[in-house]
């Protein structure tokens, strides 16, 4: 803590002496300006150089703020635009589950379709070599009797019998042939007129297959526009709001950055908390556990619940005290928290320092998933900047962030290097157990004191 002191000490030197406000320069060559204020410190705060490098700080730092607010009005207009964008991909994933479904049901059709044309195509292919066999036996027929049979040659065959009983025989033996040629003829006429029946029907169902074809593609096209559609909204909507939000966290580290060179010059006072776990549950509040859970023990904070991950937020300006990582998902009962500097069955934890509202406070945040504290002791963070993500760690049975607020006094961000003197405990003076009750603000003791969280965190 001492060391934390002396960092913070150092950082906060410049306050110490009253500063001249100048006319608002011209900035835009920042290679120029970073390069003369790189060792301003060292000209004395009462030089001009030191005045003119401050008043440079203090420019740099007010821009980004502004970009911080411009991007974050940017993310709130882009997470409405995909909520837009996600009900338009639901109307169109239903539409391209309908259209999948009718491409389907054509693509049946069109392959019973296709086995009635094959099945007619090769009954026509059959029925083409029976009207080729019968038309060159007909043909036969007529050549031979042309050749042979005109009306004087029946005649003759006729007048050439020998009585009327072989009169009779001849007359019976043309009449046979006349009708076989006859027969011949009828089975070709018959299987060419089924020959083109059948075309006919090849025809239709060519058609019909045409026409299935042509819908089935419409239909494909109209998927590939929905899939088209989808992808656009991806890359238009989740990646610029990804970029938007990747840009945002880019800028506030810088933000922070800056504040920390500058000597925190220029660091605005928040007006009140955010709320650090936006959307969280409380399962267990402060003071007490309720009667079904933990017996009514002493619970110093609140248990804010939310899945696994959620993200966690600083919920004011201020000073990394202690960043504590290493425990893995806990359980009930694990004592792990302390070896990396915090207390005893916290898991994994966070201590700031932070003003609000003309205030100074300190802030407890425990049971955070390993691997995920994104701030050093003597950081500064900025209200809105992520911190950690909630986690099991330590003596917890599900994902939870444990959470305590204690009232230190009056004063803002300048004032925290004097209150960091004071050498607090981990309690923040308030003691734990039974005896941290002795120091409740809402009895009526000064500061140092505990608050309720929940009172001043909304969800």
């Amino acid at each position: 803590m001492k060391k934390l002191i002396n960092i913070i000490l150092v950082i906060c030197l410049a306050f110490m002496s009253s500063l001249v406000v100048y006319a608002e320069e011209d900035y835009s060559d920042t290679e120029y300006w970073d390069s003369y204020c790189e060792d301003y410190r060292l000209s004395g705060t009462d030089s001009e150089k030191f005045q003119a490098c401050a008043a440079y700080q203090r420019y740099k730092i007010e821009s980004s703020a502004d970009r911080i607010e411009d991007l974050t009005q940017q993310a709130e207009e882009l997470k409405g635009n995909l909520e837009e964008a996600q009900r338009l991909m639901e109307q169109y994933n239903a539409e391209i589950v309908v259209v999948q479904e009718e491409i389907a049901a054509q693509q049946v059709e069109i392959d019973d379709l296709q086995i009635e044309i094959d099945y007619l195509q090769e009954k026509i292919d059959a029925q083409e070599e029976d009207v080729a066999v019968l038309n060159d036996r007909v043909l036969e027929r007529m050549a031979s009797a042309q050749s042979t049979m005109h009306f004087n040659a029946y005649l003759e065959f006729l007048l050439g019998a020998t009585d009327f009983e072989d009169l009779l025989r001849r007359g019976y033996g043309l009449e046979s042939i006349m009708r076989s040629d006859e027969e011949l003829r009828t089975e070709l006429q018959d299987v060419l007129d089924q020959l083109n029946d059948d075309r006919r029907a090849l025809d239709e169902s060519m058609d019909i297959l045409e026409t299935q074809m042509s819908t089935m593609q419409a239909n494909e096209a109209n998927l590939d526009y929905l899939i088209e559609f989808q992808r656009q909204v991806y890359e238009e909507t989740y990646l610029e709001i990804e970029e938007t939000l990747a840009n945002l966290e880019e800028e506030y580290q810088n933000y922070a950055d800056l504040v920390s060179a500058s000597d925190l010059e220029g660091l605005p006072n928040d007006e009140g908390f955010i709320s650090p776990i936006p959307g969280a549950s409380i399962s267990a509040g402060t003071w007490y556990y309720d009667s079904d859970f933990g017996n009514g023990s002493i619970h110093l904070g609140v248990d804010f619940a939310v899945g696994l991950g959620t993200e966690i937020y600083a919920p004011a300006t201020g000073v990394v005290l202690i960043s504590s990582d290493g425990c893995p998902t806990g359980y009930l009962g694990d004592s792990c928290g302390s070896a990396g500097g915090g207390e005893i069955y916290g898991g994994n934890q966070i201590y700031l320092m932070v003003s609000a509202g003309g205030s100074i406070y300190g802030v407890i945040f425990c049971h955070l998933l390993a691997g995920t504290l994104q701030v050093a002791e003597g950081d500064i963070v900025v209200q809105g900047q992520q911190i950690a993500q909630v986690g099991s760690s330590g003596n917890s049975t599900g994902p939870h962030s444990h959470v305590e607020l204690f009232y230190l006094g009056e004063g803002n961000l300048v004032d925290i290097p004097s209150y960091l003197e004071r050498n607090y405990t981990k309690s923040f003076n308030c003691g734990w157990g039974s005896a941290a009750l002795s120091r409740l603000c809402e009895n009526g003791v000064g500061a140092p004191c505990r608050l309720r969280p929940e009172n001043y965190f909304a969800s």
